[in-house]
Formats: structure tokens, sequence, C-alpha cells
């Protein structure tokens, strides 16, 4: 873009035809990626999964490699995996327990969650009739459990698909440990150890900050979730547990997360205490989510680079819609991962500062220095 005058004298400005021609490429440049991520999903997703499985526990398996000898190298990779292994033994006990509570549970709420269901229909139906003119015509009686066994029957499929894909994630993470020490040598043997120096300095600072972000968000979850479960049973709330194992879980997902994790308790509230309770239970809801988000959180992340809600949301509708599911539960990994990847070229920063949540270039660039 330049200024040019008229014939009247006037300065006007124009773009001319190269730097025209540069945006529409790169435009079209930009689709393509995006097409491509979309129509790789099926490759692309597992090999995403694995990468960041193997970056979280490669710490390990360098540990163990580097006590045992050469020819026993292999153990280095299995204890790794078998940390893997032990933390999803974990998590699908904490699911076995809860499913336990909540089955004990749900019989004595049967009638409290028909009425809010039939509640939920007829407002949606009010809704409909009044904005679109049609009739709803729901029949309630059945409704709820025809509702119930279709969510049943989704939620076997994805768990079916979720082990499936869990699988192909476990074995491709376990052949990038392997192969780590491998490549890297490649990379030094082809590039010069002085061109490689460089490179492997900045992949491992990325990998440190990307590691210290997955402890710092899983020790955040677990406050959150002990808060949530210490605050509800105030009220005498059912399926405590629950709750706080998806206020944990949802800690992942910054922004909308908490607004999830926040408004089932909530639901229950109200269907068990009324309007009363429920408010009061969101009001101590609302103060965690703040005293963590404003004060515990800002304290454990030190220099890690933290990324704008707006990033966050936006990266969140990007990649499920490339992704779906999948794409949910990797935005926020995926967007950190590049943002600190960003923050370690120098040319790159300016993006890295886009992406983060400060307004001041000079104490951004005092977070994010490589050390």
């Amino acid at each position: 873009m330049a200024q040019r005058e008229d014939a009247d004298g006037n300065r006007r400005w124009s773009i001319d035809r190269m730097t025209l021609g540069l945006w529409l490429l790169g435009l079209l440049a930009a689709l393509a990626v995006l097409w491509g991520l979309g129509a790789a999903a099926p490759v692309l997703i597992p090999l995403a999964g694995a990468f960041f499985v193997a970056v979280a526990v490669a710490p390990i398996g360098r540990w163990v490699r580097d006590r045992v000898p050469p020819r026993l190298a292999l153990l280095g990779p299995l204890a790794a995996m078998l940390t893997v292994l032990l933390v999803l033994a974990v998590f699908a006990g904490g699911l076995w327990f809860i499913g336990q509570r909540v089955a004990g549970e749900v019989p004595r709420h049967a009638e409290e969650l028909q009425r809010l269901w039939e509640q939920a229909n007829g407002w949606i139906d009010g809704l409909r009739e009044r904005f679109l003119g049609e009739s709803g015509g729901s029949d309630s009686g059945g409704g709820g459990a025809e509702a119930l066994s279709g969510l049943v029957a989704s939620v076997l499929t994805a768990a079916r698909e979720a082990v499936s894909t869990l699988v192909i994630v476990l074995f491709l993470a376990l052949l990038m440990l392997v192969e780590a020490p491998v490549w890297r040598e490649k990379i030094v043997k082809t590039l010069g150890p002085e061109r490689c120096a460089t490179t492997v300095t900045a992949v491992t600072a990325i990998a440190q900050q990307f590691r210290r972000f997955l402890l710092v968000s899983t020790t955040l979850g677990l406050i959150t979730g002990a808060l949530y479960i210490g605050w509800l049973s105030l009220f005498g709330i059912d399926f405590l547990f629950l709750w706080g194992f998806l206020a944990f879980l949802l800690n992942y997902i910054p922004v909308i997360g908490s607004v999830g994790a926040a408004t089932l308790p909530v639901l229950m509230a109200l269907a068990q205490g009324g309007s009363t309770t429920a408010l009061m239970v969101a009001g101590g809801l609302l103060v965690i989510e703040q005293v963590m988000g404003n004060f515990i959180g800002p304290r454990l992340e030190g220099k890690q680079l933290a990324i704008s809600p707006l990033v966050i949301v936006s990266s969140l509708l990007l990649w499920s819609w490339l992704w779906g599911a999948a794409g949910t539960v990797l935005a926020v990994p995926m967007t950190v991962l590049i943002a600190i990847a960003l923050s370690h070229i120098d040319a790159l920063r300016p993006f890295a500062f886009v992406l983060s949540d400060k307004s001041d270039r000079r104490r951004f660039e005092a977070r994010t220095r490589p050390e």
C-alpha cells in the first residue's frame, strides 16, 4: 500500500497489484492448509495426540535410559509408557468409582430429573411455537426414556471410538519415544552440530514449557475439583465426586470449561433446594473460579506464556470444526504449543505477543524470553 497523488494533487492510498496478489496468495494458502487439516484428520489426530503424550513423559524415559546399560535402553520408553498406563488406570478407576456412586443415587432423584426434563421440553416447545410458529407436540411421558436410551447409545459409540483411537495413540507415542534419539542424531549429522545446536536448544525449551503448562493445568484442576467438592458439600448437593471430577477435567479447557463445570452442579442445586440454594451455589463457584483464575493460577504459571481468552475460544471453535470432538480436546494444547514455539523464534515473537493475554510488550518479553 502506498500514497499517490491524483490529477488534482490530492494524496490517495492505493494498493499495487503485487501486494494484492500476495495477500490473495496468502489467503488461498491458509484455506488450503485448513482444508488439508480437515481432510487428513484421521491421520493427524492420532499423530498429534501421540506427540503430546510423548512430550509429556519423555523426561521419565530419558531418566531411566541414562541409568541402564545401552543394551537395555528400551526400558526408558517402556517405563514412560507404563507411567501413562498407570495414569489411565487411575483415571478409569475414578470413573468407575464415580459411576457406582452416581448409579446408586440416581433412583432417589428420578422424579426430580423427570420433572426438570418435562420443564425443559415445555420451555423449548414454547420458544419454538413463539418464534417459529411450530407446535412442539412432544410426548413428555416417553420423551425422557427415549432421550436417555439415545444418549446411552451415543456414549457407548463414542467410548468405543475413543478406546480404539487411544490404542493407536499409545502405540505411536511408544514409537516416537523409542526413535527420538535416533532421529536427533540423524538431524545433527544432516545439518551439522553448529547449525543444529540452536534448534535443539529451542525445541528443548519449548518441550519444557509445554510440560510446565500440563503440570500447572493438572495442579489447578486438582485444587479446583477439591474446592468444588468442599463448597457443594455444605449445601448437601448430591453427586459431589462427579462435579469435582468434571471441574478437574474441564479445567484443561480455559474460559468455556469453567462455565460448563459450574452449570451442571447449579442445575442440580436448583432441582434439590430451589432458586435460593442455586444462587448461593453459583455465587460460591464463581468466587472459586475467580480466585483460581486471578490469584492462584498466575502464581503457579510463573513465566509460562498465557493465552488470550479470545484466542482460546477461537481456537476451540476452529479445531472443533476441523476435527470434531478430538479437536476440542487438542485445541488448547496445540494453541499453547504454537504460541510457545512462536515465542522462541525472534522473527515470529510478535505473533506470540498477539496470541498472549498481555497488552504490554515489555512485560511480555520479560515473561517469555528464553532462558
